[in-house]
Formats: C-alpha cells, structure tokens, sequence
C-alpha cells in the first residue's frame, strides 16, 4: 500500500509544480508598473489593473517558491547547471518537469507490465534522462563555446590592432560571433554598459561557461590590467595555444567515439532487454526480484552494469 501511496504523493508534487512553474509565465514585467498606476487612475480601466494585481501575486509566489529552492546548496548548483546549458527555465520549472518525468515513469511501467518492479525501475529512468539531458546540452554547449574560442581571440586582438579599446573589440565580437560566444560577450557588453567593471563582468562570464580556455583567456587579460603590455600579442599566443588543444581534443574524441558508443550500447541494451521481457512475460521476469538468493541477481546486475560504464567512461576521458 505504501507504493501506490509514493505514487499519488509525487504525482501530486508534479501536477502542483507544474501550476506554480506555469505561474511564472504570467508574472508582470517590471516595465508594467507605470501602467498599472496610470490605469487605476483612469475611468474604465480597474478591470485590467485588478487581473494584471492577481498576475502579480502570482508571480511573486513562484518567485518565493524559486528563491526557497535556490536558498538549498543542491537547488544553487542546479540554478548554475540551468545557466550553463542556456535553459531559460527556472529551477523550480525545470523541478516541475523532473517531478512530472518520474511520475510519467511510474504510471507507463504500471500500465505496460501491472508490476510495482517495473514501475519503479520506469520512474528511474524518469529521475536520470531528465538530467542527462541538461548535462548532454551543458555539455554540447561548452565545447561549441571552446570551437569558437580561437576565431573569437583572433577577432579581439585584430580590433585592437587595428586601434579599438577592449570594450570596443567585445561589442564587434558580440555583434559579429553567433552563439553560444556571441550570446556570452552581449551579457559581458550588457553588464559594463550596467557599471559592472569589465573584469567583473568576465569573471561573471566564467561562472556562465566553466571552461578553463575561458579562464586562460580572462587571466592574461587581468594580468595586463595589472602590468600591461602588448594585450593584442598576448592574445594571439593564447589563441594558438587554444587551437591546438580543440585539435587535438578533436582527433581524440574521433579515436574514442567508438568506445564511447559501446558504453552507452552496454549501459542501455539490459534495461531495454529487460523492460520488453517484462512486457512479453511479466511473471517470469518477477522471479527474479522474489526474496531468496535469486534475488542476487538482479542487484549484481545493476551494480556490474554501473561499474562497467563508470570504467568505460573513466578510460576514455584524455586530459589535454
């Protein structure tokens, strides 16, 4: 009884996360306010104010609710995984739908196999491609980010060869690299014309993209902030030394491409073989999970199958 009871409570989180998530999408914008105030003072025009009032209220809700979740180290860093992949969702959106894929999860294996055991290795599922996904993205975008690096110090250093200031040569590579750099260095662009300093505003960019090119590139420029020096040259010896490394990065994930599909083949093809036989002959396959040694089996099979893909993907990670 304690399952189907699990079950009703995460669908009940889902379904009142979603509601709260959708919230967020009708919260008022800031450049609204005068247009409240000057409604309320014209005749005829309480009506809107009061719904844009109930909007408000709304929004302010899901903004509680996200700031709650972020206040939580675990939410901080999923607000920061969010921002690395340029999801624009929030944090408790994006819990909204994990909540959802776990129930989805729990209700498709009920429905498929009437086995509590393959539901719940359904909601698994539901808890880990979720975030497989946001890392697969972050992951994507970062090393589109590290593909661009070269042209973009090429970029940089050509305008201010040719007499431009920084500011100037990160407003031409903004307006001129398309994203994910460019997308990057307009927030930069953004936050100085704000008065954030411009080394603050690189730092700020590091935290968006952790990639260690990146910190190269924002270390050699606050070391000529500090010292000086010919900041254009400088740039130049760093970008060849970032071309290299994508190069060689590139011939690596080429040679081990094929051993990286034979984890993710290894990883996926029991749990596949497994959810099919307990869809074709579910009490065979319950047998398995019944108390007595049997039940051996299937906790050494997910604890090989993890182990087997963790080496995998530890052997063929190549630092450069």
């Amino acid at each position: 009884m304690e399952i189907p009871l699990l079950i009703g409570l995460l669908i009940a989180l889902a379904i009142l996360a979603i509601f709260v998530g959708l919230g967020r999408a009708i919260e008022v914008p800031a450049s609204n306010r005068l247009e409240d105030y000057l409604s309320d003072q014209l005749p005829g025009r309480g009506t809107l104010s009061a719904v844009r009032a109930r909007r408000s209220s709304a929004g302010d809700l899901v903004l509680g609710v996200d700031k709650l979740v972020r206040s939580a180290s675990a939410g901080e860093k999923l607000a920061s995984l969010l921002r690395q992949a340029d999801l624009q969702v929030t944090t408790t959106e994006y819990l909204a739908l994990w909540l959802a894929a776990i129930a989805l999860g729990l209700i498709a294996g009920i429905l498929l196999t009437n086995q509590w055991i393959a539901a719940i290795l359904c909601g698994l599922i539901g808890v880990i491609v979720p975030y497989l996904l946001l890392r697969t993205r972050q992951s994507a975008r970062l090393r589109d980010f590290n593909n661009q690096l070269h042209t973009v110090l090429m970029q940089l250093s050509g305008s201010m060869r040719a007499g431009y200031g920084l500011q100037q040569a990160i407003d031409f590579v903004a307006h001129e690299m398309p994203a994910p750099a460019g997308k990057e260095f307009t927030q930069v662009l953004r936050d100085i014309r704000l008065g954030q300093a411009t080394m603050d505003a690189l730092e700020s960019m590091t935290e968006r993209v952790p990639s260690d090119d990146l910190r190269l590139i924002v270390t050699a420029i606050r070391i000529h902030y500090e010292v000086g020096g010919n900041l254009a040259e400088i740039l130049e010896n760093v970008s060849e030394t970032i071309r290299e490394r994508v190069r060689i990065k590139g011939e690596l994930r080429a040679l081990t491409a094929q051993q990286r599909m034979a984890g993710y083949v290894l990883a996926a093809l029991p749990i596949i073989v497994f959810l099919l036989l307990m869809v074709l002959n579910p009490s065979y396959e319950s047998r398995l999970f019944m108390p007595g040694p049997t039940l051996c089996i299937p906790i050494g099979a997910i604890v090989m199958m993890v182990s087997g893909f963790l080496i995998i993907r530890r052997l063929i990670q190549l630092e450069v």
